[in-house]
């Protein structure tokens, strides 16, 4: 599995940044493969549901949630025949939001890495030990609709700023998910007041350089939703050399909630 190198600065940042892409882009063919024909049984789904997670957290992740594939998670045109999503994340360290745009985004390039091989792994592992169809979905071939997994797999409840935020992540961390029809148990949304604290918290939307975060919501199924302005936001986030992080690094659930107890009553 890819390791991470070190810090030694601005032409090494870069190749980090290269190697990291190039990484899951190469984990791609791995994503699937001929599945075990001698199935094991699954008599206790709340202890294969609990080896899953451990493998997952073991392998790299942060956190694993689980619930059933429905047809509104997945890519439009993409055939997905399975049952159940496994959702995998893991954290992206705040601190690099300090060291510059560069850092920020060699950080994701990283996270995005390590879940790769998680996802992968745990696909692995259903297909060649288990006998169930598995398929690895990660920043190298992504067909699933990353934010309404997690929230229904209790990750934690959407931001103004348009990403999910996590009761101990913040919204800092990237996602990797496992598609499969091994028999799991599912896991459910939660509330913890991070949407009450949006209505009444501007910093996203006061920072936004491209004024791509409404002041207004949505509601869609009961789920206050803050729609980002696709048009404004790509522009600043993707087509330019600095890559654009700030609606993340201002948000209070990213430094407050981040792993760290000294930071967490600031």
């Amino acid at each position: 599995l890819w390791k991470e190198g070190k810090h030694s600065g601005q032409e090494d940042m870069v190749k980090r940044r290269d190697d990291a892409i190039r990484h899951w882009n190469d984990m791609r063919p791995l994503r699937d493969g001929p599945v075990n024909p001698k199935r094991v049984e699954v008599t206790d789904v709340e202890a294969m549901t609990a080896e899953i997670k451990r493998r997952s957290l073991e392998g790299g992740g942060d956190d694993v949630g689980i619930t059933a594939l429905r047809p509104e998670f997945i890519e439009l045109g993409v055939d997905l025949p399975h049952k159940n999503v496994i959702a995998i994340i893991c954290y992206e360290d705040y601190a690099q939001a300090l060291e510059g745009p560069l850092a920020v985004e060699v950080e994701a390039m990283e996270a995005y890495a390590r879940c790769a091989d998680v996802s992968t792994e745990i696909a692995r592992y259903i297909r060649d030990e288990l006998g169930y169809p598995a398929l690895a979905h990660h920043n190298g071939s992504f067909q699933i609709q990353a934010i309404p997994v997690f929230h229904e797999v209790g990750f934690g409840e959407l931001g103004r700023h348009g990403s999910l935020i996590h009761p101990e992540l913040g919204s800092n961390f990237r996602p990797g998910f496992v598609t499969t029809d091994l028999p799991l148990s599912y896991d459910a949304p939660i509330e913890f007041g991070a949407q009450d604290y949006c209505l009444n918290c501007n910093l996203c939307r006061a920072n936004c350089p491209g004024d791509a975060i409404p002041d207004d919501f949505i509601t869609t199924n009961g789920i206050k939703r803050w729609l980002t302005d696709i048009d404004k936001c790509y522009p600043i986030s993707r087509f330019r050399e600095a890559y654009c992080h700030i609606c993340i690094d201002v948000c209070p659930y990213s430094y407050k909630e981040n792993g760290d107890p000294e930071k967490r009553n600031i």
